[in-house]
């Protein structure tokens, strides 16, 4: 990935600091896209561990490789899931290849996923709305290509998530998803169909259909009774349930599937490293023919050249192709998604749930993962940020739309938040296609013509593999090979490590069934490094937190899966920070001293990834939130009532046009007549002539589309507004 920031020894070098080297010099705006925090410590040249694991080099053997005169076949600059994924395609398939990535493996987009490996049961729904609209009378022929095109793109999700369920096993499980229904008929309708107002009726049918396209290669789709449903979910006793349909996803670990691909790739040949930088863009005439690179760990640049290059970087692509052309125009848009990490008993442990129809009509899931529940995404189009901190607006958006499922005793609190994060996916067209090109649904490879330069962006976690061996297949004629593949851990895995690893090793239940879902076969290579606990149970395994199966052995082994910093480990090597950010950093200390051992760091560079790492893994956003820059759409459902209170003048439990107009106007924003209309008539789902407590929430938490709620939005603040809404208008909450 691209020019982001400079981490040497988890030292930030921000974007003002450093100027693009390039034929025509380039300066990067500073901007909130490329700025951290984070202050720079001195780079170091004790950032790579020299002990091999088995079968693949070492980080660095690696560099060793990638600053030596080679030419290589291709260079893949990006290490997320799609650029490791197109280095394991190339190097299997007999290319020489070398991949580098400007932060650790999975940095960004590919660990802040909703970890599931889906087949695509939205893009099902939304691809059906479409051909079922009245476009399927106006523009027939164009009307049906899309569907077309979106329903195999579903067919393929389907295709590879079943090779990743069968032959990635020991990265990939099964997960059943509820989807309840307390009506048999819903208005407004999901995904903006009048026909999807009978989804809960069509739901079970539906959901067959969808297991029909893995050739019923999954769990079969079913349905639970009202009764069973609310044993399942306590959290639901207070709702009249009518049925909940029930259907599978394949659930992962990102960090960690993304981590396996490059190391695979790294086993079948690759030159691939992480913190290496591409800096500038190699010329031979007008073709691209390498980078000059940094090592952002020592410090050290070198060059590498290649026969063709490979942009993989996600969102952050089109400052990568500002490389080859300072004035390329922009083909890749984010899309933020917010998660948060509940704790495990607001989810069973084995189950998730679906809300298919939200107050702005996003899916969201309610998913147990290692033991906690996770509870995502958002849906924000802007432009791609390195930060992980979720914005508060967004985290209490997700936390109201949990009220809606919770019984009134079971409310959550802001402080059960244990963890928030956000990532972006791409969004991309190809900027290089002839007029009339069709415009992709999933993911785009452009060439730039001139340059030669390919750049691959868009899709999802599930069609990482399809990716790669699409991008590939533009280098080679060679065929794909990755369908045979097992990545890092999967040969030698079955079911039953975590008993042998009890057994043998004398670890506890919970840490032997991490360590198999997390390594695979390579757990036993973990558990070789583990220490004794001086307890008589469990023997052998250190605790890195004591709340957590995390081990200290895996920090030593993960300075040999290239973790250069305290960070690496707790965010991606281990999930500590995405799971419970005040533990993560309650480990900090232990984890670096681990790795000053195993890295041979100074006392000073300790200093500085301790430092670094309290730092980042504050943007996790915990139990204690950060409300500054927050709009007033950061309202629990609390502030929500007492502003809509505040409102009613009258007292009456409703909203009038009046009452509106008038908190417009003191708020400083009145409204023209056909404004008001335009935004009482949102509000008024019911049509009549009055707006409740319910109608005003969903209004609410709609998306901003410059009107008066985006202004409310802007401009209310909690304790002030408010006020000045009590002390002019009167109404119930005066007394």
């Amino acid at each position: 990935m691209f020019q982001r920031s400079r981490i040497v020894g988890r030292a930030i070098v921000t974007a003002e600091m450093q100027v693009l080297r390039c034929p025509v010099q380039i300066s990067l705006l500073f901007d909130r896209r490329l700025s951290t925090s984070a202050s720079p410590p001195p780079s170091y040249p004790g950032s790579n561990s020299t002990v091999p694991l088995k079968g693949i080099p070492s980080r660095f053997e690696q560099l060793q490789r990638l600053k030596s005169d080679d030419t290589y076949d291709v260079l893949i600059i990006g290490g997320g899931a799609t650029g490791s994924g197109a280095a394991l395609d190339a190097a299997s398939r007999g290319l020489k290849v070398a991949c580098i990535e400007r932060g650790d493996f999975a940095s960004e987009t590919s660990s802040r996923s909703t970890k599931l490996i889906w087949a695509g049961i939205r893009y099902l729904a939304t691809s059906a709305a479409g051909l079922l609209s009245k476009n399927l009378f106006l523009k027939p022929a164009e009307t049906i290509k899309d569907f077309w095109g979106e329903f195999m793109m579903v067919v393929g999700c389907h295709r590879e998530r079943r090779y990743m369920l069968e032959k990635q096993e020991h990265l990939t499980k099964w997960i059943p998803i509820a989807i309840p229904f307390d009506k048999y008929i819903v208005w407004p309708p999901p995904f903006g169909h009048p026909l999807f107002a009978l989804f809960p009726l069509l739901a079970p049918f539906v959901l067959k259909f969808y297991d029909s396209l893995s050739q019923f290669s999954c769990p079969p789709s079913y349905v639970m009774g009202p009764q069973q449903a609310k044993e399942k979910f306590p959290q639901l006793s207070h709702r009249k349930l009518k049925f909940v349909s029930v259907f599978y996803e394949a659930q992962h670990n990102d960090a960690r599937t993304n981590l396996a691909i490059a190391l695979s790739a790294a086993e079948h040949g690759a030159a691939i490293s992480n913190y290496v930088e591409a800096t500038e863009m190699l010329f031979d005439g007008k073709k691209a023919c390498g980078v000059k690179a940094l090592d952002n760990m020592s410090g050290d640049e070198f060059d590498i050249r290649a026969k063709k290059v490979i942009f993989a970087g996600g969102p952050y692509t089109d400052l990568m192709r500002k490389m080859e052309d300072a004035e390329a125009k922009p083909a890749v848009q984010g899309a933020s998604g917010s998660h948060v990490v509940l704790p495990g008993y607001y989810c069973p442990s084995d189950m998730g749930l679906l809300d298919y129809n939200t107050s702005d009509g996003r899916f969201l899931f309610f998913l147990p993962w290692q033991g906690h529940t996770l509870v995502g995404t958002t849906d924000k189009k802007c432009d791609a940020e390195t930060s992980a901190s979720a914005p508060e607006d967004e985290v209490q958006w997700i936390l109201n739309e949990c009220g809606k499922y919770l019984s009134k005793d079971l409310r959550v609190r802001r402080s059960d938040v244990l963890s928030a994060w956000r990532g972006w996916r791409p969004l991309a067209a190809d900027p290089h296609a002839p007029p009339g090109a069709p415009v992709s649904r999933d993911h785009v490879i452009s060439e730039n013509p001139e340059s030669g330069v390919i750049f691959i962006a868009g899709g999802k976690w599930t069609t990482w593999r399809e990716m790669a061996e699409d991008v590939v297949n533009r280098i080679t004629d060679k065929p794909c090979r990755t369908t045979e593949i097992k990545l890092l851990g999967g040969d030698g895995y079955n079911k039953n490590m975590p008993i042998r690893l009890t057994q043998k090793h004398g670890m506890g239940v919970d840490v032997a069934a991490h360590l198999s879902n997390t390594y695979g076969a390579r757990a036993w290579d973990v558990c070789d490094l583990s220490r004794p606990t001086g307890l008589n149970w469990p023997k052998f395994g250190v605790p890195v937190s004591s709340q957590y199966p995390y081990i200290e052995a895996e920090v030593v082994y993960a300075c040999r899966e290239y973790a250069c910093t305290v960070e690496d480990v707790l965010s991606r090597r281990t999930r500590l920070a995405f799971l419970n950010s005040e533990a993560a950093k309650d480990a900090i200390p232990r984890v670096a001293e681990i790795m000053a051992e195993e890295l041979g760091w100074s006392e000073d560079i300790k200093a500085s990834q301790m430092e670094s790492a309290y730092e980042y893994i504050s943007t996790y956003g915990g139990p204690v939130p950060d409300k500054a820059g927050a709009s007033l759409r950061s309202a629990t459902f609390r502030d929500i009532i007492e502003i809509f209170n505040a409102i009613d003048e009258d007292g009456s439990g409703f909203l009038d046009r009046t009452e509106v107009e008038h908190a417009a106007t003191k708020l400083g924003f009145p409204m023209s007549a056909e404004e008001l209309n335009a935004a009482f008539d949102e509000m008024d789902t019911s049509h009549d002539g009055r707006v409740s407590l319910e109608e005003f929430e969903a209004w609410w938490n709609g998306a901003d589309d410059g009107g008066l709620r985006e202004k409310m939005h802007n401009e209310f603040s909690f304790a002030k507004d408010i006020d000045d809404l009590k002390k002019v208008g009167g109404g119930a909450m005066l007394g």
